[in-house]
């Protein structure tokens, strides 16, 4: 992967789980491989109409970050103090549609699915990333959505010496919300 500080003029910081999931959504725009992905913790809705779709929340399930580790290129510009080694968690979904009571159908699709995943992280991190385990989502309502693998993954991230500047705060709108959260109750005395 390449350096998570290019591009990234202050006061914006590219850090590597972004740098990679943006990788790797374009590589699939590329191959035209149509899958929703999408990042973050709060998971989107699964709908009736099984969609492929793959889901990358940062930590692993426990919500752990990932464990601090020494600077793998301390000679860069800017220095590396650390490397974190990033944990993330995928959830990868499939279907196919077409039978829909078909297990191994399931299994095949979600496959596939994951072995472009791969694919696409591989060549985005190669030598900077490793898939810890991978497990199937055997749950009973997953049956209705096709099948689902859950990844344990981390990514190499550079924990740079640079000073990283704080958007400054907007105080004025600060304000008018403290002001607007202020909820008034009113009692009226009964005779």
């Amino acid at each position: 992967m390449t350096d998570p500080l290019v591009d990234c003029a202050p006061p914006r910081v590219c850090f590597a789980l972004p740098t990679l999931f943006d990788a790797v959504v374009a590589r699939f725009a590329l191959d035209s491989t149509n899958v929703e992905q999408h990042f973050g913790w709060r998971e989107p809705q699964k709908y009736k109409t099984a969609r492929a779709r793959i889901v990358w929340v940062p930590g692993d399930e426990g919500g752990n970050v990932g464990d601090v580790r020494p600077a793998r290129n301390p000679g860069g510009n800017p220095r590396s103090l650390a490397t974190l080694a990033e944990l993330f968690t995928v959830y990868i979904s499939a279907n196919d549609p077409r039978s829909p009571e078909d297990e191994r159908e399931q299994y095949v699709a979600t496959r596939a699915l994951f072995d472009a995943w791969f694919r696409a992280v591989y060549r985005a991190a190669h030598g900077t990333f490793a898939v810890t385990s991978t497990t199937w989502n055997i749950s009973k309502n997953e049956r209705r959505h096709g099948a689902e693998l859950v990844c344990a993954c981390w990514v190499e991230a550079l924990v740079p010496d640079s000073a990283y500047v704080l958007a400054p705060a907007d105080t004025e709108a600060m304000i008018t919300t403290s002001l607007d959260d202020v909820s008034e109750v009113t009692t009226t005395a009964t005779p």
